[in-house]
């Protein structure tokens, strides 16, 4: 079963993960995938609180990869959460065999353009998602189990071109 959400949400874990997601899905495992959050023992212990009675990993990309055939593998649902893009596609590209992203939130920023309610991106942003893209993933806008996923290349037409 495992690998049952793969999320970008530059808010990593929060109520719309753990109650909206999580109730939906009932993950055993959480897998916060941020280097910097990694690298900060008082960031990894604020995340894995977060998420009571659900074992909360906070890794690096490489970890993450090292570990996605294994967790893949693992009984029980989990979670991958990553903040955003271009973390999303370190990952892909490290070689974690992600199929599908919910895009839950990318936030306003300065030089950052709506595309979506909670979906603003820039350049950057725009170049990872193309890779995303080519590399055969999936990107769906989507911030609850309820609401209907939409294709973020339907929300941005400028995803489509090289």
């Amino acid at each position: 079963m495992s690998w049952v959400l793969a999320r970008i949400d530059d808010r990593l874990i929060h109520g719309q993960v753990i109650v909206a997601w999580g109730l939906r899905m009932n993950p055993r495992r959480i897998w916060i995938v941020d280097d910097a959050a990694a690298a900060d023992p008082w960031e990894r212990e604020l995340l894995s609180s977060a998420a009571p009675d659900i074992d909360v990993r906070v890794v690096t990309v490489a970890e993450a990869a090292a570990h996605w055939r294994e967790e893949a593998a693992a009984e029980g649902g989990a979670f991958l959460l990553v903040r955003g893009l271009g973390p999303a596609r370190a990952l892909v590209e490290a070689g974690a065999a992600v199929q599908r992203f919910n895009v839950g939130g990318i936030h306003y920023a300065p030089g950052r353009d709506k595309v979506h309610d909670y979906v603003y991106l820039d350049a950057a942003d725009r170049d990872a998602a193309r890779e995303l893209l080519a590399r055969g993933v999936e990107l769906e806008v989507q911030d609850v189990p309820a609401s209907r996923a939409i294709p973020l290349t339907a929300l941005d037409n400028s995803l489509t071109r090289s």
